[in-house]
């Protein structure tokens, strides 16, 4: 059977491009080894509604919820939550006319693949295009002794019979400091470690800053900059980290969650003239095209930033370089992180536009400034935007708190026709949103320019020998 596009793997990003494809009226399947569940954020939604945090209860409810809460109820309502946003895109796949083919895909030919599917029963596909969306699975290292209930990788976490009291995460991404809160949220006295010198370097400093303090409000430790020599079991089932530097860390389980590798061994990506990284990783351009034309990759499998969901504009992107459309690749993708609270972003960080000597100023605002944060609970939030000093124009947009995944895309939007963080200022937000919250951080902005003081021409100006003041030399951008 031919097709226009086969879509292979169960990531969220890949049945999206198989939908928008099917509405360019592409004849698409999409192909999964196991039952058609997506993974969403369930296990942070039902945390936040187990334990009350998300519908504001008093401390003394929060504690009486963490102790009678169960690992069980929470990955029951885990299960409920990603089958239900499972069920309502496969009904939206099945309206467009999208197949569902459940089953194991390898490569057989530039275009064709086999399909094995649970009774052993095997079929080919042939197709234009093809889009890998396998997703990631966590790194297993030899030397780390799982065995699913003192040590386990992350994916195992929810797998134990009860609630620990004490864990040692081995990592820092961003689904190992996700798991972290959430764990520290339900009582459990949690430690990360980690060889990086800061949280999320991918991230934009300060918010990154702000996020640490939060987890650590939870409860969550910090070890940064720690290698570790060997973790260990004792003999009452205890679990022992022992760090260079002969210091030791011992709680009750360990959750390993140093690195993840691409689900790419069973594609046979040899027979498609593909090949992947030490991780498992395809390469793709910024058109999400490997260096085989008619094959792209998108989501966890391509690499950086694994485990940060992609707004759903990048998979639209993707399908209409596909099929010839009109595709722009200088349209800026957001990335958000399903921590608690969410932290979201999109454009340069300060860090990249301090090195690339960018002449840019900083806008802030806090959640707990304007007139909803308060009422909703979301005062430990902030929202940044970085604009250029001469141009105005808006390069960046980060942002902590609730529902930051949404609010950055106002951001975006406007950085996708170049706009100014004068059209937040102009714009009329209202009030009782927190979105308003970008109408405060432009003002902030444009004031830190009006309040700066005049630089004297460097004609005028007297030089002294210990000052520490000196002009920057920034490119113009405009």
């Amino acid at each position: 059977m031919r097709y226009d596009l086969i879509v292979l793997g169960n990531d969220l990003k890949g049945w999206e491009a198989a939908l928008l494809a099917a509405k360019l009226h592409k004849r698409v399947a999409v192909v999964a080894p196991s039952e058609f569940v997506v993974s969403t954020n369930g296990i942070r939604e039902a945390a936040l509604m187990l334990t009350g945090i998300r519908h504001q209860a008093d401390s003394a409810e929060l504690i009486a919820r963490r102790r009678d809460l169960t690992l069980e109820q929470l990955r029951q309502r885990t299960q409920e939550i990603d089958s239900q946003a499972s069920a309502a895109l496969q009904t939206r796949l099945q309206e467009t006319g999208v197949d569902l083919v459940v089953g194991q895909a390898r490569f057989t030919g530039l275009h064709e693949v086999e399909v094995v599917d649970l009774s052993k029963a095997s079929r080919r596909l042939h197709s234009d295009k093809f889009l890998v969306a396998v997703g990631t699975r966590p790194l297993r290292p030899s030397w780390v002794p799982f065995d699913g209930e003192t040590v386990f990788d992350c994916d195992e976490v929810v797998l134990r019979d009860r609630i620990p009291k004490s864990m040692i995460v081995v990592g820092g991404d961003p689904l190992a400091l996700e798991q972290a809160m959430i764990f520290a949220m339900l009582g459990t006295r949690v430690a990360i470690v980690d060889a990086g010198q800061r949280l999320l370097e991918c991230c934009d400093h300060q918010v990154a800053d702000l996020l640490r303090r939060q987890a650590e409000s939870y409860g969550v430790q910090f070890r940064f900059g720690r290698s570790i020599n060997a973790i260990e079991m004792t003999l009452d089932n205890r679990a022992v980290v022992r760090l260079v530097g002969s210091k030791n860390l011992i709680a009750e389980c360990v959750s390993y969650a140093s690195g993840r590798r691409g689900r790419t061994d069973a594609l046979n990506l040899k027979a498609a003239g593909l090949m992947v990284d030490d991780q498992g990783c395809l390469w793709c351009n910024e058109h999400g095209q490997t260096w085989v034309k008619h094959i792209y990759g998108i989501g966890d499998v391509v690499g950086f930033p694994t485990l940060a969901s992609a707004s759903l504009d990048q998979a639209g992107r993707f399908v209409e370089h596909m099929f010839g459309q009109s595709a722009n690749a200088e349209t800026q993708t957001s990335f958000g992180l399903s921590t608690i609270p969410e932290l979201a972003m999109v454009g340069a960080t300060e860090e990249q536009l301090h090195h690339d000597l960018v002449a840019y100023e900083v806008g802030i605002s806090r959640f707990r400034d304007g007139s909803c944060g308060p009422v909703h609970g979301a005062t430990a939030g902030m929202l940044k935007l970085l604009f250029h000093r001469e141009s105005l124009q808006l390069l960046g947009v980060h942002c902590l708190g609730e529902s930051a995944s949404e609010l950055i895309r106002i951001g975006q939007t406007v950085m996708s026709f170049g706009g100014s963080i004068e059209a937040f200022r102009d714009e009329c937000f209202y009030d009782a949103t927190l979105a308003e919250c970008y109408r405060l951080a432009a003002e902030d902005g444009l004031r830190r320019l009006e309040a700066e003081p005049v630089i004297p021409e460097p004609s005028l100006r007297i030089w002294r020998p210990g000052s520490r003041r000196r002009r920057r030399l920034v490119p113009n951008l405009t």
